[in-house]
């Protein structure tokens, strides 16, 4: 349960370099966000290693299945948050203040918490087991909260043009004219 515990504090550095992206208080805490995400790496690697109760015994072909479905999760949420967004200015210098609006950030506009959901969840079938179940729910729900604050708190005052982006684009429920525009704006 500890593993849970540090993936939940690595959300609190999320936070602190959100905080950070809006108070300007100090150019350090723009690592907090590779702190956090490597935290949470280790954490979801030690959940995995875990000898944790069996919810289930897999099979060997349910086994492959869904950790090939967690991988893919995997590859979506790190396409929605590393490669759907200019990763440097992002990330590392901690100063993109533009709306993304087109592929994946067209169908909502937190499309990361799907992959990073159904990671865990693939994760939790191939495996069976009760700690990868438990850090799934905690986790998705501490990314739900994470980026409601993102969307009511930090990104209005960070990236232009999001008031109007929240009124086009669903919050995380993906609905008809949010996949249409997705559809349109497929490969820009």
């Amino acid at each position: 349960m500890f593993d849970v515990l540090l993936g939940c504090l690595a959300f609190g550095l999320l936070y602190i370099f959100d905080f950070n992206k809006v108070k300007k208080i100090h150019s350090l805490f723009t690592g907090f966000f590779a702190i956090g995400v490597m935290l949470l790496a280790w954490s979801s690697y030690w959940v995995y290693a875990s000898e944790s109760y069996l919810v289930f015994q897999p099979t060997s072909f349910s086994f492959y299945l869904f950790m090939t479905l967690g991988i893919v999760s995997a590859g979506c949420m790190f396409y929605a948050l590393f490669g759907a967004l200019p990763f440097t200015k992002t990330y590392v210098e901690g100063n993109f203040n533009e709306v993304i609006d087109t592929g994946v950030y067209a169908l909502c506009r937190h499309p990361g918490v799907w992959g990073f959901f159904f990671t865990y969840l693939f994760l939790f079938l191939a495996t069976g087991k009760l700690l990868v179940l438990v850090a799934c729910i905690i986790w998705t729900l501490m990314d739900i909260v994470h980026v409601w604050v993102q969307d009511v708190y930090f990104f209005p005052k960070t990236l232009k043009g999001y008031d109007q982006y929240k009124q086009t684009t669903p919050f995380l429920w993906v609905n008809r004219k949010s996949f249409l525009r997705f559809m349109q704006s497929f490969g820009k």
